[in-house]
């Protein structure tokens, strides 16, 4: 459905850009593509690159899973998830290009720093950074995609541009296990080694490299019309979009958002709420780290959650149409729900699978690394790109909700394969039903992206992404990796073997999917209303545009 054109939004002297070579999905739109493709790569290149170093940062630190799931998921994932609001708020008030191109220098600068590190203490702290700067990429992209390429494309488009996240995915396995062994075969003792560095310090520095480089070429690109794709051309940049974004950290990080939220309600109803979900989450927190013993994953995500919460709030006080577009619709909040924890198992299978195969088969590293990266990078970007193609060709031909599906299309196959590559005797049936594993685990990801940017406003899409790459980092990279780790923990401590300990808490890992589904079935029931509606709830929460007729 085409959305009409507001006579305050008509076409401006500016949309002149979209002409030849640089018109809607035109050759240059493929070219930004191609880019953002590439940086998403990295972004998941060292993000992931922990996963198949596991076994071997273990060994040296002296760490359990449970740690190591932290590592990967959470201490990361809150940092991504909190700085991500911000982030894309910076997004949309800002030079999208710019954002990402300096969000990627941070981030592969703290994946270089990261081979430097002694201890789990110092590991932590540059996987906060790298967090940081990881988050300002998606939600730019996100809208920068929306811009250069039609709504009627939008799955399609996104679910290409994820298919840079298992690209670097794979290329991580293959590169992280190539490099460990080569490094440990040519430097047996590692006293003879330069500087007396172990192989995965050195994958950390060489990965961090090429991102210095990509982050050079990207901010050469030209920035698009904001909204020009959907006939909505408003205010391109805001006048002050570094101090709006600093003020909107600030209301999200305690104690300062104590005082900016009473500053803002003047000691209002906004204010006491906010004080009493801190008290009750504080109450959870403590029972939680009481029972598992787990001190700083749960007061990272506590932190991590009144920080979300406040910023809901904020939202709510400086810009209720975009507060009113996703926390008000039913729709945006399954989607939210729904899309999201599929993660749980996608991270968590991520981490946990390569350690596995090595705990079962005791198979060498870089033969791991270069199989199952292979088979990510491959059927995982096949998978992505054709689920993409999958939700447009439903939402086209069966009606314009029934991609609401796509979660459930993803669960029933992933847990039917997951279970024969856990269950399975040997190498080789574990290969190839991995390989379909990666494919069908991610026919999600191109609807989940496009239904989110779809059902707000052009301005909205950076926020609406970083508060849904919020609940992808919270129900699935925080969770499923530490959990996973949590119950393998357990199990070996009652006495089974380390492969046979985390066998089991995989499985159990696939419950998660009946959540999914369940929220998949409401989102269906709401969709269809919410995409028709879309201008005219905004028009009603105050934006300044003509409701449709």
């Amino acid at each position: 459905m085409q959305n009409p054109i507001p006579p305050n939004l008509q076409a401006s002297s500016d949309n002149s850009f979209h002409q030849g070579i640089f018109r809607i999905g035109g050759p240059y739109a493929k070219y930004v593509l191609a880019l953002l493709v590439l940086i998403y790569s990295m972004n998941l290149l060292d993000r992931q690159i922990l996963a198949i170093l596991a076994e071997e940062i273990k060994a040296d630190l002296g760490i359990s899973d449970s740690q190591m799931g932290f590592l990967y998921g959470t201490s990361f994932a809150v940092f991504y998830a909190v700085f991500g609001l911000p982030l894309g708020r910076l997004a949309d008030l800002w030079v999208r290009k710019s954002l990402i191109a300096l969000g990627l220098v941070v981030w592969s600068g703290m994946t270089m720093l990261s081979g430097t590190a002694s201890g789990i203490m110092s590991l932590t702290f540059y996987r906060f950074g790298v967090g940081v700067g990881e988050a300002s990429a998606t939600p730019a992209a996100y809208s920068m995609l929306s811009d250069w390429f039609l709504p009627d494309q939008r799955s399609t488009i996104l679910s290409l541009y994820s298919t840079g996240a298992y690209i670097g995915m794979g290329m991580s396995m293959f590169l992280g296990g190539l490099i460990v062994d080569t490094w440990n075969l040519t430097y047996p003792d590692i006293a003879e080694a330069p500087f007396g560095m172990k192989g995965w310090q050195v994958t950390f520095l060489i990965i961090g490299i090429p991102g210095i480089l990509l982050a050079a070429l990207f901010n050469t690109v030209k920035e698009p019309v904001r909204g020009y794709s959907e006939g909505m051309v408003g205010q391109q940049n805001h006048p002050h979009p570094f101090r709006e974004s600093w003020m909107e950290l600030m209301s999200i990080i305690p104690p300062v958002s104590f005082f900016v939220l009473h500053k803002k309600d003047k000691g209002g109803r906004n204010f006491w709420t906010n004080i009493i979900f801190a008290t009750a989450l504080t109450s959870a927190c403590s029972m939680l780290i009481w029972s598992t013993g787990s001190i700083s994953q749960w007061i990272v995500i506590g932190v991590g959650l009144y920080a979300v919460f406040s910023w809901a709030q904020s939202l709510k006080l400086r810009d209720f149409p975009t507060y009113s577009l996703i926390f008000r619709s039913r729709a945006m909040i399954y989607a939210n729900l729904a899309f999201p924890t599929v993660t749980f198992i996608t991270f968590g299978y991520a981490l946990w699978m390569a350690p596995y195969l090595i705990r079962r088969f005791d198979v060498d590293l870089s033969e791991v690394g270069m199989v199952l990266g292979a088979s990510t990078a491959i059927f995982g970007g096949l998978g992505v790109a054709f689920g993409g193609a999958m939700a447009d060709f439903l939402r086209r031909k069966v009606s314009p909700d029934a991609h609401a599906y796509m979660p459930i299309v993803t669960a029933v196959p992933t847990s039917i394969l997951a279970l024969v590559v856990l269950n399975a005797d040997n190498l080789q049936t574990v290969y190839i039903a991995n390989a379909a594993l990666q494919f069908v685990a991610v026919l999600w990801s191109g609807a989940g992206s496009g239904i989110v940017t779809s059902l707000v406003l052009p301005r909205m899409r950076a926020s609406a992404s970083a508060f849904y790459l919020a609940m992808t980092t919270f129900l699935g990279l925080s969770s499923g990796p530490y959990l996973i780790g949590y119950l393998s923990d357990n199990f070996a401590e009652n006495g089974l073997s380390s492969a046979e300990a985390l066998r089991q808490s995989l499985q159990l890992g696939l419950l998660a999917f009946v959540v999914v589904i369940i929220f998949s079935v409401l989102l269906k029931r709401h969709l269809l209303v919410a995409l028709e509606t879309r201008q005219e709830r905004a028009h009603a929460a105050g934006e300044p545009i003509q409701a449709p007729s």
